[in-house]
């Protein structure tokens, strides 16, 4: 199922909170940047909700409708700043490949891999120096 779909499916007050919930997992399938019980663990950090068990961090029994509906909300703005962050990205190498830049420098990748909510989309838009170009730019001509 699309993204889309089991979105609508979290939001339906029509189906039980346990299906809701179980929907609302299925997402995180999707997009977890901090890994499926991280992003789990910091959606929970983030609104303040409780955990009744130890482990696994959250069962779909434990989530009210409110927290449900508040982490959907911060996951999709997460996950729309990535995709965002990608487009801006993949748009940047495409200029690049171009002007015969083949391949992206370490930092570039660096900067794509690493872990964070939020990605800024400026951040992509800018070229990263690998350390070898950083040294070969500092150079005196």
């Amino acid at each position: 199922m699309s993204w889309a779909a089991t979105a609508r499916r979290v939001r339906d007050p029509s189906l039980p909170l346990r299906y809701r919930a179980s929907s609302f997992r299925s997402l995180l399938n999707l997009h977890a940047p901090f890994g499926f019980h991280g992003t789990e663990q910091h959606l929970c950090a983030l609104l303040g909700a409780r955990r009744t068990s130890p482990w696994p961090p959250r069962r779909a029994r434990d989530w009210t409708e409110a927290e449900l509906l508040q982490a959907l909300d911060a996951l999709e703005k997460s996950r729309a700043s990535h995709l965002r962050y990608r487009a801006v990205l993949a748009e940047r190498r495409s200029r690049e490949k171009a002007e015969h830049r083949r391949q992206p420098t370490r930092g570039d990748r660096a900067a794509l891999d690493r872990v964070e909510w939020l990605k800024d989309a400026d951040e992509a838009a800018r070229r990263h120096p690998g350390s070898r170009e950083a040294r070969r730019d500092a150079r005196p001509s």
